[in-house]
């Protein structure tokens, strides 16, 4: 987790409470590049904190840590709230005009994001 922590802070993916969520992550000789996480809501999953350090994109590591996470999680909807849609939308999120209400962030969560270029997706895994 110290690794995961590291990440997301450093692409301003940390949030409050992420220990306690599911983590999947990309390693390059031995070094931890990547991230996405999971949070469980019991009837849904909410993907949040992908990402990739820099000098590693482009290569399909967050590509790949998606298809990873839909193929462990089968069967459950996972909804996720992104500012790229067109990155999700090749592995099969759809674009969604309602969240469950568990989904809603309050303007600290939201702080620096263009609340306007926010798209609600879900996917059935």
């Amino acid at each position: 987790m110290p690794y995961v922590s590291r990440i997301a802070w450093r692409l301003a993916l940390d949030y409050p409470g992420m220990e306690s969520d599911i983590f999947f992550v990309a390693e390059e000789r031995g070094k931890v590049v990547g991230i996405l996480g999971l949070k469980d809501f019991g009837d849904f999953l909410e993907m949040r904190s992908v990402g990739v350090i820099e000098e590693y994109r482009q290569m399909g590591t967050g590509r790949k840590l998606v298809e990873e996470a839909l193929k462990r999680f089968k069967g459950r909807p996972i909804y996720l709230l992104t500012t790229i849609p067109r990155f999700y939308e090749p592995l099969g999120f759809k674009k969604v005009d309602k969240i469950p209400p568990a989904l809603e962030k309050n303007n600290d969560w939201c702080a620096g994001c263009d609340r306007k270029k926010c798209t609600a997706m879900f996917h059935l895994a």
